[in-house]
């Protein structure tokens, strides 16, 4: 187990919890049922920075996000609650 994250901490471990809670945040920030969910998208973001700040490849969720948006705009679902999370996620996350 010292060889494993389980074992350690290390940078991984971290980053892990943080883009599963960017995630967790982003996914929920979207959600139809409460109007003020957005403020979701601002959570994603701090949740964004703290993995930038602790891994080296945070482009990857950035990235995920920006495809999610945009594959969502393209299919016809955009929201201005979309544009809000976003634009929450990016000027905190960034």
């Amino acid at each position: 187990i010292m060889r494993s994250v389980g074992g350690g901490f290390d940078n991984e471990s971290v980053a892990v919890t943080a883009m599963n809670l960017t995630f967790y945040f982003w996914v929920r920030s979207l959600r139809n049922a409460d109007p003020h969910s957005y403020v979701y998208g601002a959570f994603a973001g701090l949740a964004y920075f703290y993995m930038v700040a602790s891994w080296g490849g945070y482009i990857f969720v950035l990235n995920m996000i920006g495809v999610h948006a945009t594959a969502l705009v393209l299919m016809g679902r955009f929201k201005t609650k979309i544009y809000i999370s976003y634009s929450l996620f990016y000027t905190i996350g960034t």
